[in-house]
């Protein structure tokens, strides 16, 4: 049962992040070509979401158990390393595997490219010229965040039951191509709350991290790699009932550059310690001090690499955004 409801909350994790196309460099990308935030201020959302419900957890009695980090050289490096590598890709952690069941084998190369920067990581760490930042239990999370989220979740909640009433039904939200980002968001951080609290902390990032030893794991490797399967399942699903999979071409100069954004990103991610994904779903939320400045430090980095492709001849693709539904062709 425990591992059952682990299973489902990656499955529906998976299922959510696809429908909305999440992903960092658009939201990087979505700014630089319209002047709008709709992407960023999701993730943002997403943060909060998670924060909320943990605070609701811990007056309950069952905070999940997180660490925090300390702002360092390391995690400011990382998070711009990690930038440049999702930046040079195309695609940040989620979008990578999105982009992989939609057809896209390029994208196969970066992800065999993250444990082979983990693994560079790790063996600087084993040889003493790099050592890891330790981190520490975090505090119970505060009570006053929650009194201070509480009227924006339930506007928020409100918001999306409206959203779902203008499409038709709920069934009919769900069946729709692309869900508007503050559904989707909610989704997200409502099955990864669950799992924080049934399996403790996870993302795609940190099922590598804890199988390279790029850093030490509170949670087995054993049980983070079949919920990140999980959740991959949840986007494939997702594709095929979208009936968007198509296979693209693969082509040697693509697959060396997101082989070698591939193992950039692994590299940035071990140094952080982190992904944009472990970020945004209990680093920022957790309060530790290191989650913030890193994930800026990867908008840095994202917007740096877009513009030196912009001046080698690829275009920032542009992010069309109705409102609260935003569409891209990357």
């Amino acid at each position: 049962m425990f591992l059952a409801l682990s299973l489902l909350m990656g499955l529906v994790l998976g299922v959510s992040a696809h429908r909305a196309g999440l992903c960092t460099v658009k939201a990087v990308s979505e700014v630089l070509t319209t002047g709008s935030g709709w992407f960023l201020w999701s993730f943002i959302k997403a943060s909060l979401w998670v924060t909320g419900i943990v605070a609701i957890a811990a007056l309950l009695g069952a905070a999940p158990q997180f660490r925090h980090w300390p702002i360092s050289w390391a995690s400011l490096a990382g998070g711009l390393l990690f930038g440049i590598g999702a930046g040079i890709n195309g695609s940040c952690t989620f979008s990578t595997l999105s982009r992989l069941v939609e057809g896209h084998i390029s994208m196969l190369f970066t992800i065999l490219g993250w444990p082979l920067g983990l693994a560079l990581i790790a063996a600087l760490h084993r040889a003493g010229l790099f050592a890891p930042v330790a981190s520490t239990l975090a505090p119970a999370t505060p009570a006053w965040l929650l009194l201070a989220l509480a009227p924006w979740m339930a506007w928020e909640a409100v918001r999306i039951v409206r959203q779902m009433r203008t499409a038709g039904s709920v069934r009919a939200a769900l069946r729709a191509p692309v869900w508007t980002l503050s559904f989707a968001v909610a989704v997200v951080a409502a099955a990864n709350a669950g799992l924080l609290l049934n399996t403790g902390t996870w993302s795609f990032t940190t099922t590598l991290m804890c199988t390279t030893g790029a850093t030490p794991c509170a949670t087995s490797a054993s049980l983070l790699w079949p919920i990140s399967l999980a959740a991959l399942a949840g986007m494939a699903v997702s594709a095929a009932l979208r009936g968007s999979p198509r296979l693209r071409r693969l082509r040697p100069k693509a697959a060396l550059r997101h082989g070698a954004a591939g193992v950039i990103m692994g590299a940035g991610a071990g140094m952080v310690p982190g992904g944009n994904d472990g970020l945004i779903l209990f680093g920022m939320p957790s309060l530790s001090p290191h989650a913030l400045p890193a994930y800026a430090g990867m908008l840095v980095g994202i917007t740096a690499a877009l513009f030196a492709m912009r001046a080698l001849g690829r275009p920032i693709a542009a992010i069309s955004c109705q409102g609260d539904l935003c569409r891209a062709r990357m």
